[in-house]
């Protein structure tokens, strides 16, 4: 399985390069996710989905602030270097995004967005 969490901040990387800003480099947003979910495998996105959420709360459960090691975390693949307290935040922000980039990659509406249409006079 591949490390996601090592993944996804590169491929999320977009106001600087991760190696200088770490994962202040990187837009998390839900179209991101979902995007980066069909680009590992357009069949079964949902499947990578899955797997960031587990790897998310992996993270969480071993380097959180109430995690077996409760001291955090250093990512030196992405110029990171976390507090329990850092890995919590963290954590909880991509579950939360992953949720909405479910909702986008279900089609399901569940996140309540009205479509936009554009019309073009004829």
């Amino acid at each position: 399985m591949e490390d996601h969490l090592i993944s996804l901040p590169r491929y999320c990387a977009n106001m600087c390069e991760i190696e200088c800003c770490g994962l202040d480099a990187c837009d998390f947003s839900p179209i991101h996710i979902a995007s980066y979910c069909q680009s590992r495998s357009i069949r079964y996105p949902l499947r990578i989905l899955t797997e960031i959420i587990n790897q998310a709360e992996t993270l969480k459960a071993n380097y959180g602030s109430s995690g077996a090691s409760g001291r955090g975390i250093t990512l030196a693949e992405i110029n990171e270097r976390m507090s329990g307290q850092r890995v919590d935040i963290f954590a909880d922000m991509l579950l939360h995004q992953a949720a909405k980039a479910k909702s986008i990659l279900n089609g399901d509406r569940t996140d309540k967005r009205e479509p936009v249409l554009v019309w073009a006079k004829a």
